[in-house]
């Protein structure tokens, strides 16, 4: 298993777009896969017949959404690649409670080196939500709402770097300033670096 970073964010702050283009900055640099743990899980979970799309996952019971979560951890862990890992700190419930995106368990197989927060103001995550024509099924929430799960996110995220003792950084993703978070974000990978596989001649017998 190579190196994991955990990219993490509430839906609307633009992790996986900030994720893309620093991926493409750094691929001749560094080996990192980008790998969605929702995609994986969705994967899953339809073969499992559980669900139909991926709107629908948040709404399992909380002991199938960790048993579902853990299916996930392992085939991720299984990887040999250095990998970008897009997630959630936490998921939100159709109750409006929340669950959180590592159990334990999970942070120890994966052990990630790092964790990346990407954040950003509610309005502005309020505004590209709508903006969002690919969710046809995402819940609307109002401002209130989405800084509560900022705030959330944050703990969340705090309490997995201490639980794993990995690096945690929060970067912010204002409207207007994508290249600087895009080389906040470069700049967090290079200090990281990869993990480097090296093939070993195999001891002669005798």
């Amino acid at each position: 298993m190579g190196k994991i970073i955990i990219v993490a964010g509430v839906p609307g702050a633009g992790k996986s777009t900030v994720l893309l283009e620093a991926w493409k900055r750094v691929e001749q640099d560094l080996n990192y896969t980008i790998v969605s743990f929702g995609t994986e899980m969705l994967k899953l979970c339809t073969e499992a017949g559980l669900v139909a799309d991926r709107d629908e996952m948040r709404n399992l019971g909380a002991d199938l959404q960790e048993e579902m979560q853990w299916r996930t951890t392992k085939r991720v862990a299984e990887r040999p690649e250095n990998i970008l890992l897009d997630t959630h700190c936490t998921i939100k419930t159709g109750s409006g409670s929340y669950l959180p995106g590592f159990t334990p368990r999970m942070l120890e197989r994966m052990s990630p080196a790092a964790i990346i927060l990407v954040d950003a103001h509610e309005a502005e995550i309020r505004g590209r939500r709508k903006l969002d024509k690919t969710r046809p099924l995402r819940t609307i929430e109002a401002n209130d709402d989405i800084l509560e799960h900022k705030v959330i996110n944050r703990a969340y995220a705090a309490a997995f770097s201490a639980r794993s003792g990995c690096l945690l950084r929060i970067i912010q993703n204002n409207t207007g300033e994508f290249e600087r978070v895009v080389e906040e974000f470069v700049g967090t990978l290079h200090f990281i670096g990869v993990e480097h596989f090296i093939k070993t001649k195999p001891e002669k017998a005798g």
